[in-house]
């Protein structure tokens, strides 16, 4: 007869909890506003495989840093909820606050088919013997890591429901490993994005399908931040540091691109024609290191192929028409593209 193991298979995946903990300079990782601001955090081992990797050049939003600064610090009882719209950079807000603090992230996300056995934890046959191999939320809440759920609003309200207890700070009970009881760590973080704050599909943004209206009762366990895109300034300055090759004056007409389309996405002003999909920050990154590579490969129209590649094709005939006519109109016919030119 197989034996049954749970309580000791960690070291399986590599889990480790804190060594202690340390105070951070906020003005020395995030900027000068923090003024002489310090956080107490958990010290983990730098070379700890969760820590998210740092990004060159990303540019945190104060009014989006602070509150996840003051959650990470002390939630008092709160998870965290980030909402708005695809691209915006929700989750790399999370990611990267994480990397810079050192703390150990698990991110997933979720869909239609989520069930919360996934986030638990199963058994599984190993050497021959049937271990159970704990979940993400198991193991976050073991060894006080931060969980980042994605799309919390695809999962369906009644699997969700199974998280109010551990919301509300109580201990996980898995009955399906000997009723093993895990207590919430005190570095135990929880956090969710959602194109929507979970009340309609519908956000300022647009309307986004598949997404669900979330049970009030696991709602009201959350603080919630705003999110949108990055102003202007701060989105060309992405663009710079991520491709600094790009000539600048290319990239300060792209972002005004997006920002046009934008605009035209959600009736600021009163567009020609108002667009169905937002060219995101994440897309507009995909344009730009496109039309790279395709001016390097000396690709006809190098610059309105990247587009259809990474935007356009998603579009109507008559959308994807207008934005090229609204790109001629704003590059002309011949561009700069590398500073070098």
């Amino acid at each position: 007869m197989r034996s049954v193991k749970g309580f000791e298979n960690q070291d399986l995946l590599g889990d480790s909890a804190a060594i202690g903990t340390t105070s951070v300079s906020l003005a020395k990782l995030f900027g000068a506003e923090f003024g002489k601001q310090k956080m107490r955090v958990a010290k983990f081992e730098t070379n700890h495989h969760l820590i998210p990797r740092l990004e060159k050049g990303y540019a945190f939003r104060y009014d989006i840093l602070e509150p996840i600064l003051n959650y990470l610090e002390n939630p008092n009882g709160d998870a965290l909820y980030l909402f708005g719209p695809s691209g915006c950079g929700k989750t790399s807000a999370v990611l990267q606050v994480c990397s810079l603090l050192k703390l150990p992230v698990l991110s997933l996300t979720l869909n239609g088919r989520f069930e919360l056995s996934d986030l638990i934890g199963h058994s599984q046959l190993i050497d021959g013997n049937i271990t159970f191999i704990h979940g993400a939320l198991a193991r976050a809440m073991k060894y006080g890591y931060v969980l980042i759920l994605n799309e919390i609003d695809l999962a369906e309200p009644a699997e969700l429901a199974g998280l109010n207890d551990v919301l509300e700070g109580r201990c996980l009970n898995i009955v399906s490993n000997n009723g093993e009881i895990i207590e919430p760590h005190p570095n135990f973080r929880f956090v969710v994005t959602a194109n929507t704050k979970g009340d309609n599909c519908m956000c300022a943004y647009g309307k986004f399908m598949g997404t669900q209206m979330l049970n009030s009762a696991f709602l009201d366990r959350f603080r919630y931040i705003d999110c949108s895109y990055l102003e202007k300034d701060a989105e060309i300055n992405v663009l710079t540091e991520r491709l600094p090759n790009l000539c600048n004056e290319l990239i300060n007409k792209l972002v005004e691109i997006a920002i046009e389309i934008r605009n035209s996405c959600f009736s600021v002003g009163q567009p020609k024609l108002r667009i169905s999909i937002p060219l995101s920050t994440r897309s507009l990154l995909r344009w730009a290191r496109l039309i790279e590579v395709y001016v390097k490969a000396k690709h006809q129209e190098p610059i309105l192929k990247a587009l259809k590649h990474s935007y356009t094709a998603r579009l109507r005939e008559d959308e994807a028409q207008f934005v090229c006519r609204l790109v001629a109109d704003k590059l002309g016919s011949n561009p700069k593209v590398f500073k070098d030119e």
